[in-house]
C-alpha cells in the first residue's frame, strides 16, 4: 500500500502532472467561453466553471504545486519558489471566495432604509411546517443537471430530483420541473424563477403536509441596515448624459440606530462588519440606488498570494541559478540573431476643401501656434496649462488624432469657437461602431461624423435612449456597445462644450477663494470681472474673425496680450513660469514620442538585416554594427529628452499614468540594450524593436487627457497598470511567435553545407525566445492580477468569467505550460518549442481579436449581430505554418541550450 502511495505521489507531484492539469485547466476555460456565447452564462457556470470536476482539477494542480515545490527543494531558487508559492496561496484564496465567500444586490430608494439584499446565486429553497431548506442550484442547457437532495420531516423522507430544465431567453424566466416524493407519494412540480429572479411560492400537499418551494434568488438578511439619504447624478453642462453619480448613505443598527454617515461611489466602496457596498446602478427616476454586496474571506490571502507573485517574477530576473541568467549567460557567448516586425501606420485624410477652410489654415498657422496656443487656461482638474495642451487634448478626444484637414489642433479649435455653425456640419467626432452608426443612419464606411447628425429634424438627441440605457446598465455588466456608445455621448458632449466655449477658462476670478477661473459666456455675466476685462473678450472675438478672413491679427493680438496681461495681475502666485509654458507648447508641437516609432522600427529592423547579412556571408561587418549603435544612441537621448520635458512640464516623474508607463518601457527597453548588451546586434536589434513595438502601443492605446468627468470606474490606477502591463506582454509574446516561426524558417533551409552554422543561430533564436516568453508571460500574470484587484475595489470580484478575462487566464496557463515543456524531455525539443510559441500566440490573438468579434460578453462585439466571417487569410496562415513546421521537422535536429 506505501508503495502504491509513493508512487501516486510521485506522479502527482511531478512536471508530467502540472502539465496536464494545466492544459485541462485552459481546454476547459476555453470551450466555456463557446458554451456562454451560444448558450448562457449559467451553463458555462455548470458545465465548467462550477462544475466539481473543474474544482478538482485546480485542487489536484494545488497539490501538484505545492508537493513539486517540496521536492525540487525550490525555495534555493528565491524567485521561482515565490512565483509558484504564490499560485498556491492564490488558489487557497479562491477556495476561500469560491466556498465561504457571497454576493449579493440591495436595492435603496430615498428616505428608506434596507436590512435585506437578494443573492447573485439561485438557490431551491423548501419551506415545511416551520421548517426551512435551500439548496445553491445552478442549471445549465448543457450537461447533466441531475440532483437529489433529502430531508427528514415528521419521521419520513422528503426527496427532491431534476426531472426537466428549460431556458428561454437571457432576461426572462426559466423553467425548472422538479420531482417530490414524500412517503410513498410523489408529483411533478413546475418552478419558474433562475438567478436574480424572486418569485411567488408554488405548492404541494401530501396528505397533511404541505410543502412551498421557491427557485430564485435567496433574501438574506444584514446584521445592520443602511439607509439612503439622497442619490446623487451629476451631468455634463449643458446635457442631460450622466457624468457620475453617487449614494450618500447611513448605516444604522437594525433597531434604527444611526451608526455614522458614507459616501458611496465607484471606486470608493463601503467597508462594514465584513461587507463591501459598491455604487452599480440607480433607478430611473434617479429617486433610488442599486448597490452590489460582498463578502469576502479570501481577500488578504488573495492579495497575499498578488503581492508574492509579483515578487517572485521581480527576483526572478537576478536570483542566482535561474533560468533566465542562463540563458543571458548563454547568449553572451554566442554568435546572435534577431527577427523584427514590420509593422505599419496607416493614417487617414479627409477631405474637406473650401475657401473657408484654406483661409483658417492659411491666415491662421502663426496666431494659432504663438499667441493663442500660450493663453493659459485652467482644466476641470484645476490644472493650469496653455491653449495648445487643451487644444490637442479636445482634438485627440473627439479625432483621436492630433491634427485633421491639415490643421493644427489649435487651429481646429479656433475654427469651433470663432464658426460654430459652420463646424457642426463637418464631420469631426470619432465613430467606429455599426449599431451607433445605424442609429444615426450613417454610411457604414464613414469614419467621422458631424456633430449636426446626432439630432433629428426635431432637435432630438438620436442617442438619448440608447445612452441612458447604457448608463443604466452596471459597469460589470456593460458590453462594447454600449462602452462605445458612452465614448460617442462624451465626444459629442466635448464639442457641444467647445463650441459653446464652456471648456476655455481663461480668465481668473480677482476674489475667488478656490481661485476658479471662468470662461467668456460665463465671465460677460459674473460682476467680478471687471467691465473693461469683459470688453477686451468683445475684442477678441472681432479680431478672431478679422483675422481668419483678412489675415489681419493686430485687433486680436493687442487683445489677447492684455487678456494676459489680466491673468498675471490676479493669478500670478499659480502660474507657471514663461519657460515651462514655452516647453509646454514645445512638447505638443514636437510629439517627439509619436515620432519616435518608426526610427526605432527602421533601427530594428536594419539591424535585422545586417544579422541575416552575417548569417548567410559568414561574416561580419563592424561599421554596420556601430552604425547601429549609434543609431539607437540618438534616438536614446531623444527618447530622454522628451521623457525629461514631460517630466518638466507635468511637475511629476513620467510613469504615473498607463500612457506615461508604457512610453517609460519603452525608454528602459532601449536603454537595456545600450547599457547591457550593445556588443551584440541581435540585443540591439531586439531593443529597438521592443522600445518601437511599447511606443506603438502607446499610442494606439492611448487614453486622452481627461477634459470631462469620465465614468469613475475608469479613472482607476490600478486599471492604466493593468492594461499597460498586459498590453506590454503581448509585444514580447509576438515577438516569441515571430522567433519561432523564424527558427523553423531557418530549419527548412538547412542543408549538410551550412547546418553547423545555422544550427547555432537556432538555438540562439530560442534562447532569445524563452527569454521573450519569460518576460512576456510575467508581464501578462502580473497585468491579470492588476486587473483582478481593480475589478475587486471597483465592484466586488476579482473574476466574472467574461470571455475576455477567460482567455487572458487560457493564455496565461498556455505559455506556462509552453515554458514548462522543457522538464519533460519526451516532449521538448526546439522544434517543439519553437512551434509552441508559434502556436500559443494564437491565444493572444484570439484574446485581443477574437473575442471581441466571435464571443459574447462585455467586451465583445458579438453579442450584437455584428459577428464577421473568419478571413480567408487567417487558414492560409495556419496552412503554410502547418507547411513550414512539416519541412521543419525533418531537419529539426539542432542540438540544446
Amino acid at each position: 500500500m506505501k508503495q502504491w502511495i509513493k508512487k501516486g505521489a510521485g506522479l502527482l507531484f511531478s512536471y508530467p502532472a502540472i502539465l496536464v492539469l494545466l492544459a485541462l485547466l485552459a481546454m476547459g476555460g476555453a470551450l466555456a467561453t463557446f458554451v456562454e456565447s451560444y448558450y448562457d452564462t449559467q451553463s458555462a457556470k455548470h458545465l465548467v466553471y462550477e462544475a466539481k470536476w473543474y474544482e478538482a482539477v485546480m485542487i489536484l494542480l494545488t497539490l501538484s504545486m505545492a508537493g513539486l515545490i517540496y521536492r525540487a527543494r525550490m525555495w534555493r531558487r528565491l524567485g521561482a519558489f515565490l512565483v509558484h508559492i504564490a499560485f498556491v496561496v492564490i488558489l487557497i484564496g479562491a477556495g476561500l471566495t469560491r466556498y465561504f465567500g457571497y454576493e449579493g444586490i440591495i436595492h435603496i430608494r430615498e428616505g428608506k432604509s434596507e436590512k435585506e439584499m437578494i443573492s447573485v446565486l439561485p438557490y431551491l429553497q423548501v419551506e415545511a411546517k416551520g421548517q426551512r431548506f435551500s439548496y445553491p442550484l445552478t442549471l445549465g442547457q448543457l450537461g447533466s443537471n441531475d440532483f437529489l437532495f433529502r430531508e427528514r420531516i415528521d419521521g419520513q423522507d422528503l426527496v427532491l430530483t431534476y426531472e426537466d430544465y428549460h431556458f428561454d431567453a437571457k432576461g426572462e424566466l426559466a423553467t425548472l420541473w422538479i420531482k417530490a416524493r414524500y412517503g410513498k407519494e410523489e408529483r411533478i412540480l413546475k418552478l419558474q424563477g433562475g438567478a436574480g429572479w424572486i418569485e411567488e411560492p408554488e405548492y404541494l400537499s401530501f396528505d397533511d403536509l404541505e410543502v412551498a418551494f421557491v427557485w430564485g434568488s435567496k433574501v438574506l438578511s444584514l446584521p445592520f441596515a443602511l439607509k439612503l439619504n439622497e442619490f446623487q447624478l451629476e451631468r455634463y453642462p449643458g446635457s442631460k448624459s450622466p457624468s457620475s453619480y453617487a449614494s450618500e448613505v447611513e448605516v444604522m443598527t437594525t433597531r434604527g440606530e444611526s451608526l455614522f454617515p458614507y459616501r458611496i461611489f465607484m471606486n470608493h466602496p463601503l467597508h462594514f462588519e465584513g461587507y463591501t457596498f459598491f455604487q452599480s446602478s440607480y433607478d430611473l427616476d434617479e429617486k433610488g440606488t442599486v448597490l452590489e454586496v460582498n463578502r469576502d474571506p479570501g481577500k488578504w490571502p488573495t492579495y497575499l498570494g498578488y503581492f508574492l507573485l509579483c515578487t517572485g517574477f521581480v527576483l526572478n530576473f537576478f536570483t542566482q541559478g535561474s533560468r533566465f541568467l542562463y540563458l543571458k549567460s548563454y547568449l553572451q557567448k554566442s554568435q546572435l540573431l534577431w527577427i523584427a516586425i514590420f509593422l505599419s501606420l496607416d493614417g487617414g485624410k479627409l477631405w474637406a476643401e473650401d475657401f473657408y477652410m484654406k483661409s483658417l489654415r492659411q491666415n491662421t498657422l502663426e496666431h494659432a501656434k504663438e499667441a493663442f496656443g500660450t493663453l493659459l487656461v485652467q482644466d476641470q482638474q484645476g490644472r493650469i496649462k496653455p491653449m495648445s495642451t487643451e487644444a490637442l487634448e479636445i482634438v485627440n478626444k473627439l479625432t483621436t488624432q492630433s491634427s485633421l484637414y491639415g490643421l493644427s489642433a489649435e487651429q481646429l479649435v479656433l475654427g469651433m469657437i470663432t464658426s460654430p455653425d459652420l463646424w457642426q456640419e463637418i464631420p469631426l467626432v470619432k465613430v467606429t461602431n455599426k449599431q451607433i452608426k445605424a442609429i444615426l443612419s450613417l454610411p457604414e464606411e464613414s469614419r467621422y461624423m458631424t456633430f449636426a447628425q446626432a439630432f433629428d429634424e426635431k432637435g432630438a438627441y438620436k442617442l438619448a435612449q440608447a445612452v441612458n440605457f447604457a448608463n443604466q446598465k452596471p459597469q460589470s455588466k456593460r458590453g462594447v456597445f454600449e462602452n462605445d456608445l458612452i465614448k460617442t455621448d462624451e465626444r459629442l458632449n466635448i464639442a457641444y462644450l467647445t463650441f459653446k466655449g464652456v471648456l476655455f477658462r481663461f480668465l481668473p476670478l480677482p476674489q475667488d477663494e478656490n481661485r476658479r477661473w471662468v470662461d467668456a459666456s460665463e465671465a460677460f455675466g459674473n460682476s467680478q470681472i471687471p467691465l473693461e476685462t469683459r470688453a477686451l473678450l468683445s475684442a477678441y472675438f472681432e479680431g478672431l474673425q478679422e483675422g481668419i478672413s483678412k489675415n489681419q491679427w493686430e485687433s486680436a493680438k493687442g487683445a489677447l496680450e492684455q487678456i494676459k496681461a489680466y491673468q498675471r495681475e490676479h493669478a500670478q502666485e499659480i502660474l507657471p513660469s514663461s519657460l515651462q509654458i514655452q516647453a509646454e507648447v514645445l512638447y505638443n508641437q514636437l510629439a517627439l514620442f509619436k515620432r519616435l516609432i518608426p526610427f526605432y522600427f527602421l533601427v530594428g529592423l536594419g539591424a535585422f538585416g545586417v544579422a541575416i547579412l552575417f548569417l548567410f556571408a559568414n561574416r561580419r561587418w563592424i561599421g554596420a554594427e556601430r552604425a547601429v549603435v549609434y543609431l539607437l544612441g540618438v534616438l536614446l537621448v531623444v527618447h530622454t529628452f522628451a521623457l525629461a520635458l514631460r517630466w518638466y512640464v507635468s511637475g511629476h516623474a513620467p510613469w504615473s499614468d498607463s500612457y506615461e508607463s508604457m512610453v517609460y518601457i519603452g525608454w528602459s527597453a532601449a536603454l537595456a540594450g545600450m547599457v547591457v548588451f550593445r556588443r551584440s546586434i541581435l540585443s540591439l536589434s531586439a531593443a529597438a524593436i521592443l522600445a518601437g513595438i511599447v511606443m506603438l502601443v502607446a499610442h494606439m492605446s492611448f487614453v486622452n487627457p481627461q477634459i470631462t468627468n469620465l465614468v469613475p470606474v475608469l479613472k482607476s490606477y490600478w486599471l492604466s497598470i493593468h492594461v499597460s502591463v498586459i498590453t506590454a506582454s503581448y509585444g514580447f509574446l509576438g515577438l516569441g511567435a515571430l522567433l519561432g516561426l523564424m527558427s523553423l524558417l531557418i530549419m527548412a533551409f538547412k542543408n549538410s553545407s551550412n547546418e553547423a552554422r545555422f544550427n547555432a543561430q537556432i538555438r540562439a533564436l530560442a534562447a532569445i525566445n524563452e527569454i521573450s516568453l519569460i518576460i512576456g508571460l510575467s508581464l501578462l500574470t502580473i497585468g491579470n492580477f492588476f486587473g483582478g484587484i481593480w475589478a475587486n475595489e471597483s465592484w466586488g470580484r476579482y473574476w466574472g468569467w467574461d470571455p475576455k478575462e477567460t482567455w487572458s487566464y487560457v493564455s496565461i496557463l498556455v505559455y506556462a505550460l509552453i515554458l514548462h515543456m522543457r522538464f519533460v524531455p519526451k516532449i521538448y525539443s526546439i522544434f517543439s518549442f519553437s512551434l509552441a510559441s508559434v502556436v500559443g500566440f494564437g491565444s493572444i490573438l484570439m484574446t485581443y481579436f477574437g473575442v471581441n468579434f466571435y464571443l459574447t460578453g462585455m467586451h465583445s462585439y458579438a453579442a450584437s449581430g455584428e459577428t464577421p466571417a473568419i478571413p480567408l487569410e487567417v487558414y492560409g496562415v495556419i496552412l503554410c505554418i502547418g507547411v513550414l513546421s512539416a519541412l521543419a521537422y525533418r531537419r529539426r535536429k539542432v542540438g540544446t541550450i
